[in-house]
This record gives C-alpha cells, sequence and structure tokens, in this order.
C-alpha cells in the first residue's frame, strides 16, 4: 500500500459537481460474474455505476454514496435501485444484511481504506468484491495505491481472498485488480 497523495479532495461536494460516468464497461461486467446471485447485494460508493441497477441475479438491489447529487440522480435513473445516502464506511445497515458487496474504484480515495474492508466484512455474509486502479502516473483524488499483496492481506482477517489484474483497453498504463474475498 502507498500513499500517492497528502491532499484530500474527496468529499460530498467534490463529488457533487463530478459524478462518476455512466458506463456498463468492463469492470462492472466483471462485478456482475463475480457476485453470483442471492437475496440482497450492495454497491457502496455506487457513484452513477449502472452495475446495481443491472444485476437481475438478486431479489433487492442496494446502492450507497455520500454524495447527495449521486444519490438524487441514480435513484431517478434506476427507481427499482434502494439509494442509500451514507459514508461507505459506516452505514446504517445490519450486520451480514447483504449477501455480496461490491466496492468499485472507492478504496484509493479513503483515508482510512481498511475501514472499508472493515465494514463490508461487517454488513456482507458471503462475498465481498472490490476493484482499484494500478496506474502509472498520478491521479489528484487518489490518496492510495494497492497492488495484490496488500488487498489480500487487507482480507485475511476476514476470509479467503485471491486477485486478478486486468489491463485497461481504454487508459494506456492503467490496470485494474480485482479482488474477492469469500468470507469465514
Amino acid at each position: 500500500m502507498r500513499k500517492v497523495n497528502n491532499t484530500d479532495i474527496n468529499t460530498p461536494e467534490y463529488w457533487n459537481e463530478h459524478e462518476t460516468a455512466i458506463n456498463l464497461g468492463l469492470r462492472q461486467k466483471k462485478y456482475i460474474k463475480l457476485a453470483g446471485s442471492g437475496n440482497r447485494i450492495v454497491e457502496l460508493g455506487c457513484g452513477l455505476s449502472p452495475f446495481i441497477s443491472k444485476i437481475k441475479s438478486f431479489n433487492e438491489c442496494y446502492g450507497v454514496d455520500f454524495s447527495p447529487k449521486t444519490i438524487e440522480t441514480a435513484a431517478k435513473q434506476y427507481p427499482h435501485v434502494k439509494y442509500v445516502l451514507s459514508d461507505c464506511t459506516h452505514t446504517p445497515f445490519e450486520n451480514k444484511f447483504f449477501d455480496v458487496s461490491v466496492s468499485g474504484e472507492v478504496i484509493e480515495h479513503l483515508k482510512n481504506p481498511k475501514d472499508l474492508i472493515a465494514e463490508m466484512a461487517r454488513i456482507t455474509k458471503r462475498r465481498i468484491i472490490l476493484s482499484t486502479p494500478r496506474m502509472e502516473y498520478d491521479d489528484a483524488e487518489h490518496l492510495w495505491e494497492f497492488d495484490e499483496k496488500d488487498l489480500i492481506k487487507m482480507f485475511s482477517p476476514y476470509g479467503n481472498s485471491k486477485c486478478e489484474r486486468i489491463n485497461s483497453k481504454w487508459f494506456p498504463g492503467r490496470s485494474y485488480i480485482f479482488a474477492v474475498c469469500d468470507l469465514f
């Protein structure tokens, strides 16, 4: 785990002005494949990700984000998803409420990345799916960069994990690490 920025610009106000793009791309398709099926699934730090609205193998789908504008926009676009305005490291859900939790390209923005994994483990029964970019350049929004060993180590108290790295077709020099943790 390597610290890449000391200044944290990741606030709800910042993300109200920088909503994430709507795109059912490689990452979201990979989440659908890795999630499987179940009763409830949540995407933490959902932004305007269409993933949570497209997965059909769960009875209830939730999206969590700390940007009020993002939650308002997403709720209008995907009314069948239950959106919650909350910090993804301190959610209002009961222990083991979800079968699967997903968080894509969020952990590198957090002051305390381990808090996200601990919260995901708390609210999830079966599987955690997380992705994070590996880059050859700095991004002002990113506070951390991780490799596969970092993620496996952070998941080790909660379950058995594995990672896969996939090179980006759209961003030269960028790859994505997908970490999956099957909980104990």
